[in-house]
C-alpha cells in the first residue's frame, strides 16, 4: 500500500499573521506501517513461580501528515492484536492515538504534543509498579508543549509544560487508583560558542491522587550544559536541587541528568545516566537512578547490530513502601536485516534481573526473544 499525497494551494496569511495574498502550497500524506511478530518469554510476569509463554503481535500504524512551509500537523492511530499462548495473561491489546504541532516563526518555534495510550499492564507496569496483571489496561493520557523564543544571536528563552494522567482498568485496578502528574519549567539558554549552550531553568511538578494521605510535590532550581568537543563526541549534563514533599515527607534532593554519544566512522555509543522522580500508578512519586550503555552499528550494508546494558535503582523509600524492586538490570541484543527497501526483519534478545515481589531478597530473571517483519511503503506524493 502505497502513501497518498494530495497536494493543494491554500491561503493561510490570516492565520499566521502573513499577507492574505500570501499563498503556501500544502501537501496532505497517509503513510500506512504494518507488521508481525512472535515472541518468547521465561518469566512475563517477573515472579518466583515462573512459567514460560509465547505471544503472536499483528500491527497496523496510520500516519496523517498536513504541511505548509511553516506548519507540520500529524495524527497517528495505531492498534497492535496480541495473544498469549497462556490465556490467563488475557488481553495483551494495544491501542493508541498520538498528535503533533508544530509552528515556526522567525524567531520563535512552538511544539505541541498530545497522546492516549490503552496497554496491558504487562507491558507498562514492569519498570514501575510491578503489579503485572494480564487483565489489567493502563490509560495514559499525555499532552505537553514547548515555547522557544530567540532574543538574540545568542540567547533564547525557553518554556515547556506536560501533563500525565493515567488511569486503569480491569481485574487489579483497585491496586493502581492512577494520577495526575503536570510538569513545568522556564528558563533562558546561553550559546556561548558555536560549540555549546548553557541553560539556567526553574521547574516544578505535583503529583494528584485517590491514594490516601498521599501529597507530592518537587519544586526546584536546575543547570544544563550542552557541549560537543568534536564533531562526533558529544555531552548534555544537567543538575537539579529541588525541595520535595514525598508520601508526607518534606525533603530535599538532586536531581541529574548525564548523556556522553559518540558518532563512530559506523555506528554510535553512548552513555546514559538519569536521577528523577517517577510517577507510579500507585499514586506516589518515588526517586530512580538509570544507567544506560549502548553500542549500535551496521555490520554490513544490509545488517545491523546493537548492544545495550541498563541499570534502575529505586531508592529506599519506594522499597519499604513496597512500591517497586530495588533494582532491575538487563542486557538487550539485536540484529535488524532490511531484505529490501521496504521491508525489514529483526530479532532480539534480552535478558532480565530482579527480585521477587514485596521485600524478598529472591532473584527471579526473564529470558525474552521476539522476531518481527515489518513491511513500510514508501512515501509517494505527486504536486502540481
Amino acid at each position: 500500500m502505497r502513501q497518498i499525497a494530495y497536494p493543494a494551494a491554500v491561503s493561510c496569511g490570516w492565520m499566521f499573521g502573513n499577507s492574505p495574498s500570501v499563498v503556501q502550497a500544502a501537501e496532505w500524506s497517509a503513510t500506512p506501517l504494518y507488521s508481525s511478530s512472535f515472541d518468547y518469554a521465561s518469566n512475563r510476569r517477573l515472579v518466583a513461580d515462573a512459567h514460560s509463554s509465547e505471544a503472536g503481535v499483528l500491527t497496523a500504524d496510520l500516519r496523517l501528515k498536513w504541511a505548509l512551509e511553516t506548519v507540520d500537523m500529524v495524527l497517528e492511530p495505531r492498534y497492535s492484536f496480541r495473544r498469549f499462548s497462556n490465556s490467563s495473561l488475557g488481553d495483551g491489546d494495544d491501542r493508541s492515538l498520538s498528535a503533533a504541532f508544530d509552528w515556526l516563526r522567525e524567531r520563535s518555534t512552538l511544539n505541541l504534543t498530545a497522546s492516549i495510550w490503552d496497554q496491558s499492564t504487562l507491558f507498562t507496569e514492569v519498570l514501575e509498579s510491578g503489579i503485572l496483571s494480564g487483565n489489567t489496561h493502563r490509560v495514559l493520557v499525555q499532552a505537553g508543549g514547548s515555547w522557544v523564543w530567540t532574543s538574540t544571536e545568542r540567547r533564547q528563552l525557553i518554556a515547556q509544560l506536560t501533563y500525565l494522567d493515567a488511569s486503569y482498568h480491569g481485574q487489579a485496578s483497585n491496586l493502581l487508583p492512577g494520577y495526575r502528574y503536570p510538569f513545568g519549567s522556564f528558563g533562558e539558554r546561553f550559546f556561548h560558542s558555536e560549540r555549546g549552550s548553557i541553560t539556567v531553568s526553574a521547574y516544578g511538578s505535583a503529583l494528584s491522587s485517590e491514594t490516601a494521605g498521599n501529597s507530592s510535590h518537587e519544586y526546584g532550581i536546575r543547570a544544563e550544559v550542552i557541549h560537543s568537543f568534536t564533531e562526533r563526541t558529544h555531552v548534555d549534563a544537567s543538575l537539579g536541587k529541588s525541595a520535595r514533599r514525598l508520601a508526607g515527607e518534606s525533603s530535599h534532593g538532586t536531581d541529574a541528568a548525564f548523556t556522553l554519544a559518540h558518532d563512530l566512522t559506523f555506528g554510535s555509543v553512548s552513555f546514559k545516566y538519569t536521577r528523577s522522580l517517577v510517577p507510579y500508578g500507585t499514586g506516589f512519586l518515588a526517586e530512580r537512578q538509570q544507567f544506560t550503555a549502548s553500542l549500535a552499528r551496521p555490520l554490513t550494508p544490509f545488517l545491523d547490530g546493537n548492544l545495550s546494558i541498563t541499570r534502575v535503582e529505586n531508592n529506599q523509600l519506594a522499597v519499604l513502601l513496597n512500591l517497586d524492586r530495588r533494582r532491575y538490570d538487563s542486557i538487550t541484543t539485536g540484529l535488524t536485516w532490511h531484505p529490501a527497501e521496504t521491508w525489514t526483519v529483526s530479532g532480539q534478545l534480552a535478558v532480565l534481573r530482579t527480585q521477587a515481589p514485596g521485600l524478598s531478597d529472591e532473584s527471579v530473571h526473564d529470558v525474552h526473544s521476539v522476531v518481527t517483519l515489518t513491511w513500510s511503503p514508501l512515501p509517494h506524493s505527486r504536486s502540481r
